[in-house]
C-alpha cells in the first residue's frame, strides 16, 4: 500500500464539535474527532488499556474518552486521565495512541499516513473549486485494482459507452477521430485537455452552448487523486459554466478501494441551488455505480487468470498515465510496485 502521502478522510460538515469518526485508510484504522474548541484530532483507533477502539468512545472537552474504562486521550495521542488512578498516582509514559498530522483544507481533512521524514514531499491536491463552489460527494467501496481506479475517471474513452445512459451526450463524445491531448507533465502529476463533440440535444446546447466542441480538462496527482472539468462558454445571455468532478482514491485493504468522488459546479442552475444539489448528486451516484460494474469486473478477471490488458494506439492517455503510475509507485511503494507488476 501506499504511504508517505496525504490522504481525504472525511468532510469539514461530515465532523461536528464532540463527534466522532471512523476510517480505515490504507490498512490503519482511525478515529476522527473535532474538540469543543474545534481542533480536529486523528489517532489511531485503539486504547492502549485494553486495545478496544476509541471509536466506540465519546468527546469529553478537548478528549476522546474511552468508552470501556474511561481513559482519555488528547490531539497528540497522549493519555490525560485514568478516572480509576488517584490523583498522587502518575498516568504512565507508556499510555499513549499514535497520532496523525492534521489539515483542513479544501472544506476537507487531511491526515498524514507515513514516515514522518518524508512528509515534507507529500502534496495535497489542488482541488480549488471546492473552496468557493457548491458541492456534494459520496463514498464508495469498489474490489477493485488501485491503478485503474486511479485512471478511470479522466480515460477519454469509456464515457461514451459506460455512461451512454446516464450522462448521455452531456460530457461530449469521442468518434473515430484521435483526440488531440495537449499534456503537462510534473514529477507527480498529469494534466491536460483536449475536445469532445458537443452532440448535446437542442435543450442542452440552449442552456450549455451551441460550439461544435466541448472542452475537457483532467488531472491525476499521484497516487490518489483525479479531475475532470468540462468547461462550457458564455452564449446568448448565459454566463460561461463550469462542472468539475474530482475522485480522491486509497487502498484500505489488500481487496478494497475506497473511491470518495466529488462534483462541484458554477453558475450551474445557480438560481435553485437545491435542485442543483439534488440533480449533482444524483447524477454522481449513478455515474459512480456504473464505473464500479467494470472496475470490480476487471479485478475478477485479474484475479481469476493472469492476463494482461490489450492496449491500443488510442489509449495514448493510458501510456501516459502509466509511465507515471509506475515510476512513482517503483520510487515510493517498491513492495506494492513489485505486486502489481506480478499481477499484470
Amino acid at each position: 500500500m501506499i504511504t508517505n502521502q496525504w490522504y481525504l478522510i472525511c468532510f469539514e460538515d461530515e465532523l461536528k464539535k464532540g463527534q466522532i469518526l471512523k476510517r480505515k485508510v490504507i490498512g490503519e484504522e482511525l478515529v476522527i474527532f473535532k474538540t469543543e474548541t474545534g481542533k480536529v484530532a486523528v489517532l489511531q483507533d485503539r486504547c492502549c488499556h485494553r486495545n478496544v477502539h476509541l471509536s466506540l468512545g465519546y468527546v469529553k472537552g478537548e478528549h476522546i474518552k474511552c468508552g470501556y474504562h474511561g481513559w482519555e486521550f488528547g490531539e497528540t495521542g497522549k493519555c490525560e486521565h485514568i478516572p480509576s488512578l488517584s490523583p498522587e498516582e502518575k498516568i504512565p509514559k507508556a499510555a499513549c495512541v499514535k497520532s496523525y498530522d492534521v489539515q483542513v483544507k479544501h472544506k476537507a481533512v487531511w491526515a498524514y499516513l507515513g514516515n514522518p521524514e518524508k512528509k515534507a514531499e507529500a502534496e495535497i491536491p489542488p482541488f480549488n473549486e471546492l473552496d468557493n463552489w457548491p458541492m456534494v460527494y459520496n463514498y464508495h467501496v469498489v474490489k477493485g485494482n488501485i491503478k485503474l481506479v486511479a485512471e478511470s475517471l479522466f480515460d477519454s474513452h469509456h464515457i461514451n459507452h459506460v455512461h451512454r445512459n446516464s450522462i448521455k451526450t452531456l460530457m461530449g463524445n469521442l468518434h473515430h477521430e484521435k483526440p488531440d491531448y495537449h499534456l503537462s507533465f510534473t514529477d507527480k502529476s498529469l494534466t491536460g485537455w483536449y475536445l469532445r463533440d458537443n452532440e448535446n440535444s437542442v435543450f442542452e446546447k440552449v442552456y450549455f452552448g451551441f460550439e461544435d466542441k466541448v472542452e475537457a480538462h483532467f488531472g491525476f496527482w499521484f497516487p490518489h487523486s483525479s479531475k475532470l472539468d468540462l468547461r462550457f462558454p458564455a452564449h446568448f445571455t448565459m454566463p460561461a459554466r463550469q462542472m468539475v468532478i474530482f475522485e480522491h482514491f486509497y487502498e484500505i485493504d489488500e481487496d478494497h478501494v475506497m473511491m470518495i468522488q466529488i462534483t462541484t459546479w458554477h453558475r450551474i442552475f445557480e438560481y435553485n441551488p437545491w435542485f442543483a444539489k439534488w440533480f449533482m448528486l444524483k447524477k454522481s451516484m449513478t455515474i459512480v455505480e456504473e464505473d464500479i460494474a467494470f472496475l470490480e469486473s476487471n479485478k475478477y478477471w485479474h484475479n481469476k487468470e493472469k492476463l494482461n490488458d490489450l492496449l491500443i494506439r488510442p489509449d495514448e492517455l493510458t501510456f501516459e498515465f502509466t509511465r507515471l503510475w509506475n515510476k512513482n509507485l517503483k520510487a515510493n511503494a517498491p513492495e506494492t510496485y513489485q505486486k502489481q507488476a506480478s499481477e499484470l
